[in-house]
């Protein structure tokens, strides 16, 4: 382990020297997908990932990740699973600039949309990092709703612009993951706005929930929530379908218990990663392997 001079050294390097350069790549492809028309930025940066992905020091953990996982695919069926994640990454990097515009430009197919109508006292959206992750919000938003956000703010201070101006569009409040967030989701809900969460990540908070067969810590705090304020739950499931063309399938409220104790928590976030495994199983190109969803003893093995 680095000593703590150490470690402020390597920090503040990073800063000066990684963090600008990084910034001035990510900054520079966002330029480029925005000049360029929504197809071809999606297939060039498409392109571009699947080229470059497979040299970066996160392949090896989505490597490792998907072995984890799906021990059943043999060499080559991962590597063409892998192959199809640094595609479908690009796409989404390569779609980003335009995804306030897609629905305009009938690239997503709604299904279920009619679930989001006449909710009053807001809802909980429940989604993954698949497909495009962005567009999942658009469901709602086109049938009238405000969309509150929960955002980890990115490393690199330089590109947290993009992150606010792409969650600016949602229309409603945006929190901080922690603590913030705790709390903004009950002043949301109170205004009626529809809170979109991605729960395929791992958190430092939650409990140990089964996915794939391992343990995975797991939020439990919209599931608890929802109990507590009787607001509706449902699946928020993005499907490429082709191209940049999708699929967002809103599905009918989640059937939930009358108690929030824990045990009774667990039951429902374990059906709630049952689900997302499904969808990753019946795609798992288009998951984001890379995530830190296990913990480090299982992503060792």
């Amino acid at each position: 382990m680095a000593d703590p001079l150490g470690k402020i050294l390597l920090r503040g390097a990073r800063r000066l020297f990684i963090w600008p350069l990084e910034a001035g790549l990510v900054l520079a492809l966002y330029g480029i997908a925005r000049l360029l028309p929504l197809p071809v930025a999606s297939a060039v940066m498409g392109m571009l990932f699947a080229l470059v992905g497979p040299l970066t020091p996160w392949h090896g953990r989505a490597r490792r990740n998907l072995n984890l996982a799906m021990p059943e695919l043999d060499a080559a069926e991962q590597r063409r699973v892998l192959a199809g994640m640094w595609r479908n990454f690009g796409r989404v990097i390569g779609e980003f600039p335009h995804v306030h515009r897609m629905v305009g430009l009938g690239r997503i197919a709604f299904e279920g949309q009619s679930n989001l109508e006449g909710l009053e006292n807001g809802a909980f959206l429940i989604g993954a990092h698949i497909g495009n992750w962005e567009l999942g919000p658009y469901a709602a938003l086109g049938v009238g709703h405000k969309v509150a956000a929960i955002y980890r703010p990115l490393n690199n201070q330089l590109l947290s612009g993009l992150l606010e101006r792409r969650q600016a569009n949602y229309g409603g409040d945006i929190f901080r993951k922690g603590r913030e967030a705790a709390l903004g989701m009950v002043s949301a809900l109170r205004k009626g706005q529809v809170m979109c969460l991605l729960v395929d990540q791992q958190l430092r908070e939650g409990l140990p929930v089964p996915f794939f067969g391992h343990p995975a810590q797991t939020s439990i705090s919209h599931v608890k929530l929802a109990i507590r304020k009787k607001v509706p739950l449902m699946y928020m499931r993005t499907e490429r379908v082709g191209g940049s063309r999708f699929r967002i399938t809103i599905s009918p409220p989640i059937a939930l218990p009358a108690e929030d104790d824990d045990a009774t928590v667990i039951a429902v976030a374990t059906e709630i990663n049952a689900e997302i495994e499904r969808w990753i199983r019946a795609s798992p190109d288009q998951w984001f392997w890379p995530h830190r969803r296990w913990g480090k003893d299982l992503r060792n093995c």
